[in-house]
């Protein structure tokens, strides 16, 4: 079994945070406190992220198919398995169809969405298939260009004065209540409670690294950045716009011009987004193959192969795009938390009570064989 470095840990983290968030003004039910929302919502995440921690702290060695059985048995671990392989899947598939809403959006408006979302399976697929290890050495690739990308875009929208702090003000002009209102469940569903994903790769970390560090690390990083650009952008488009504006962080860089020199640089924003989406997908599409070839045995080529497919018919459950934004980031983002707060709680408790990970405790099936 690969294993995987604490650096390329952190670096995933934070680049499957960003996936496809950017896309979307979260929060902006709470207007211009968008940004105390997302505060809230990523102070909530970090206490998931210790429920997470606990979880895989008690054994070390295994994945989240393992844990689940250990902790609820054979049967109904199975079960609680193949519903989070399925959640996995679905996730995937909200991320090709980003994927094709984005490309139709900008840069190919005539072409079909099913040979976009056909092209970045196949892509996704690849990356399946040569497993984790090689897909985290590829994100460490690309994770520096990134970075450095947001981090040029800051500083250019600074440059040419777009982001104005009135309108990030009053704050809290109607309380806490839409603050809270916007955060919980919503934000923290999407996109902070989607760490428990994570939990399917933790057990590959390199031995002798403290995971709660690397963790923890990882999340405080993205989050901070997460919260800026969501107020940043609240910053330059206000809250009127931003409700109303379905990819507002281009639409805010398309506002920067320099010297009438530097201008549309919506289409490097773009790309910046593909990586983003692909990164998300395909990470939550290996979730999905390891967990049912984990429950049910079969090759990592065909179990590879049935969940791509699954992924490309479910993109086209929503009719059209307004369909899925409010399907996903009102409806779906509530049905999640089972996953991402409900399950994770129950399983936390389920081995305090049993005293399950303690010295003498852990099961001789503890380390699975995971040839990926």
């Amino acid at each position: 079994m690969g294993k995987l470095s604490g650096y390329q840990i952190v670096v995933m983290i934070i680049m499957f945070e960003l996936g496809s968030t950017p896309l979307f003004e979260l929060g902006i039910k709470a207007k211009q406190d968008s940004w105390l929302a997302m505060t809230l919502a990523a102070s909530i995440g970090l206490l998931l992220l210790w429920v997470y921690l606990r979880i895989q702290g008690r054994f070390p060695g295994m994945g989240l198919a393992d844990l689940l059985r250990v902790h609820f048995g054979k049967f109904l671990g199975t079960f609680t398995g193949l519903l989070f392989g399925l959640y996995f899947t679905y996730e995937a598939s909200r991320n090709a169809r980003d994927f094709s809403e984005l490309t139709v959006m900008t840069i190919l408006q005539q072409t079909p969405q099913w040979v976009i979302i056909f092209t970045t399976a196949l892509i996704s697929l690849y990356g399946v298939y040569k497993g984790p290890t090689v897909f985290f050495r590829v994100v460490e690739m690309l994770f520096p260009i990134v970075i450095l990308s947001y981090g040029v875009i800051v500083i250019l929208l600074f440059i040419a004065r777009l982001p104005n702090y009135h309108r990030l003000l009053p704050m809290l002009e109607n309380g806490v209540g839409p603050v809270v209102s916007a955060a919980i469940p919503d934000i923290v569903s999407f996109p902070f409670g989607q760490m428990v994903v994570f939990l399917m790769f933790w057990h590959r970390l390199s031995p002798g690294k403290k995971l709660g560090r690397i963790a923890s690390m990882g999340y405080i990083i993205v989050a901070v950045l997460l919260i800026v650009l969501n107020a940043i952008s609240m910053a330059v488009l206000g809250p009127e716009i931003s409700s109303i504006s379905s990819l507002p962080l281009l639409e805010v860089v398309q506002l920067i011009r320099i010297a009438n020199i530097l201008e549309r640089l919506d289409v490097f924003v773009t790309l910046l987004l593909y990586i983003g989406l692909y990164v998300k997908m395909t990470l939550f599409c290996m979730a999905a193959v390891i967990m049912m070839k984990n429950l049910f045995k079969g090759s990592h080529a065909a179990w590879s192969a049935a969940i791509i497919l699954i992924i490309c018919g479910l993109a086209f459950l929503e009719p059209n795009n307004t369909v899925r934004l409010w399907l996903g980031l009102t409806v779906m983002v509530k049905l999640f938390t089972i996953f991402q707060i409900a399950l994770p709680i129950v399983v936390l408790a389920v081995g305090a009570m049993r005293g399950l990970g303690k010295k003498g405790t852990e099961p001789e099936t503890a380390h699975t064989a995971d040839e990926i």
